[in-house]
């Protein structure tokens, strides 16, 4: 979903009251203020960008797709206008015009001043990660990984799109790759549960109960009140039980 948010380069107080109303639906007072900003500036790409977010708030994703791409020909690098074009377009089924888009946008953010605002990698990190997750479920895992492995790169904070990652390698079938992934992250972030849980699954579901059980322990002395772990530890068990044939 698109949010309404500061567009690049205006974060001015002018423009946030535009977006505040648009969030909270008082869509009379923000168009009067968008077409004063455009009637005194036709060439500001961020007028056209917020009126694209206004006419998005009221369903009219026509409308709002002509307004960023109104606002990307005036500036070619509107980050923002990129992003939320991308979504819509995505949204109404042009994949293939959604990912140029978003990869023209990619291109003009890897050029940029290296004092930039981090928070450009985040939203870019963001949009990689819906790619991937697109890709995931249409079982191009080969794309998959290579979205998620930018994500993770622009925002090694997220530390689920290593396991989403890892997800797609153990699919394609590149398990090792896909143990030596959660391995590093259980490394790095030995605290991090949901990176052991995964790397407990992972191990299971190759046949090495007794890997998977070290794991799941692992969690538990951890946090003894980990239902996921505890609910993993009993299915093992089970299994145990279960005469081989």
């Amino acid at each position: 979903m698109i949010q309404s948010r500061p567009a690049d380069g205006s974060k001015n107080a002018y423009d946030l009251q535009i977006q505040r109303l648009i969030s909270t639906g008082n869509f009379t007072d923000s168009e009067q203020m968008i077409h004063d900003k455009i009637t005194q500036n036709p060439d500001n790409p961020d007028g056209h960008y917020l009126l694209g977010v206004w006419h998005y708030f009221q369903g009219r994703l026509g409308k709002a797709v002509e307004c960023m791409r109104k606002s990307l020909e005036l500036d070619p690098r509107h980050t923002d206008a990129a992003i939320c074009l991308s979504v819509l377009l995505n949204d109404i089924g042009k994949y293939d015009d959604a990912r140029k888009i978003f990869e023209q946008a990619n291109q003009s953010v890897a050029h940029r001043n290296p004092t930039t605002d981090s928070e450009v990698d985040r939203k870019f990190a963001v949009k990689h990660l819906e790619l991937a997750d697109l890709y995931f479920r249409y079982r191009r895992y080969d794309e998959a990984i290579e979205e998620y492995g930018r994500a993770a790169a622009l925002d090694p904070s997220a530390l689920d799109t290593r396991i989403r990652r890892a997800k797609a390698m153990s699919k394609k079938g590149f398990v090792t790759r896909a143990l030596q992934e959660l391995q590093l992250l259980k490394q790095e972030h030995s605290r991090y549960l949901p990176a052991r849980i995964q790397l407990g699954l992972l191990h299971y579901s190759q046949g090495n109960l007794l890997d998977a059980e070290l794991e799941w322990e692992g969690v538990l002395e951890l946090n003894p009140s980990n239902r996921e772990a505890r609910s993993y530890m009993e299915m093992v068990r089970r299994d145990r039980l279960q005469p081989r044939r």
